[in-house]
């Protein structure tokens, strides 16, 4: 005695399931968007004193970093080095909220100089970037670092930089249901 197979459905009818399945995903992904977090996104350098490319009139005191937030010790290194190459920054980083900042020796000369740092992020993430500025005289300034601007060497990450998380679940809806559909007319073929 042979046991009959259910007969499946096929043609038409199953390719008007598959659309619909489709167009339920999109639909609840719609409805699902407005209510969704803001996809998180690591801390990230959000400024600096001074700022990459800057031209100052005399050396800074400090070098300052702002991230996005507060920076974890561990492994948190700046390494400013002046025209001949050589270090220039004195002793540990600090961090104070979420800037670090790196004291820097006494009469720097004028030249070019770059500033290499590392950190990990508040998540335990590992950041680390470079850029440089230029002094036109020497001697290290007492007065007030410059405003924190927008470093331009690694640049701001914006809020919400990656993909709202509507489109994510769109997505997953989407091929979840072309999966089906693709699974639907491999069995419709044995």
């Amino acid at each position: 005695m042979t046991a009959s197979r259910p007969s499946r459905p096929s043609g038409r009818g199953s390719r008007l399931r598959g659309a619909a399945v489709v167009l339920l995903g999109v639909g609840a992904a719609q409805l699902i968007g407005p209510f969704a977090a803001p996809a998180s996104a690591h801390d990230d350098l959000v400024g600096s004193s001074p700022t990459s490319g800057a031209a100052l009139p005399t050396a800074p005191a400090t070098v300052e970093l702002e991230l996005s937030g507060t920076p974890l010790p561990l492994g948190t290194e700046v390494l400013v080095t002046g025209p001949d190459g050589s270090a220039v920054s004195e002793g540990p980083a600090g961090i104070r909220g979420g800037t670090v900042v790196q004291q820097l020796s006494d009469g720097l000369p004028a030249g070019a100089y770059t500033v290499r740092w590392r950190s990990t992020s508040s998540d335990g993430h590992p950041l680390s970037g470079s850029y440089g500025f230029t002094v036109s005289a020497g001697t290290a300034s007492a007065a007030a670092p410059a405003p924190v601007g927008t470093d331009g060497a690694t640049g701001p990450r914006p809020d919400g930089s990656g993909p709202p998380v509507a489109w994510a679940a769109a997505a997953a809806v989407g091929l979840g249901a072309l999966g089906l559909l693709a699974r639907g007319r491999l069995r419709g073929r044995a």
